[in-house]
C-alpha cells in the first residue's frame, strides 16, 4: 500500500462510515492501535512516504475497506 492509497482509503472509510468527511489522521492511528503521543504523526509519515506501510497495517486498512468495522469505532472517532 502506498501513501496515496492510504490517503484515498481514509476518504473512502469516511464515506463508508457516513462521517461526511475523511477519517482523520489521528483517528486512523487510534483505530490501528498506534502508540505514542500523536498517533496521527505516524499515519502522516506513511502518507508522505517518510516511512513504509507494513503488511499488517495494509491488511487492516483493506479489511476495513471490505466492511470490517471495529466494535468500538465510535470511541476512536473525534473526541
Amino acid at each position: 500500500m502506498t501513501g496515496e492509497e492510504l490517503r484515498h482509503a481514509r476518504a473512502r472509510l469516511g464515506a463508508l462510515w457516513r462521517l461526511g468527511r475523511p477519517v482523520a489522521l489521528t483517528e486512523l492511528g487510534r483505530i490501528l492501535g498506534l502508540e505514542g503521543r500523536d498517533q496521527g504523526a505516524t499515519v502522516r509519515d506513511w502518507e508522505r512516504g517518510k516511512s513504509p506501510i507494513r503488511g499488517p497495517t495494509a491488511l487492516a486498512v483493506r479489511a476495513m475497506l471490505d466492511g470490517w468495522r471495529p466494535k468500538e469505532l465510535e470511541t476512536f472517532l473525534r473526541r
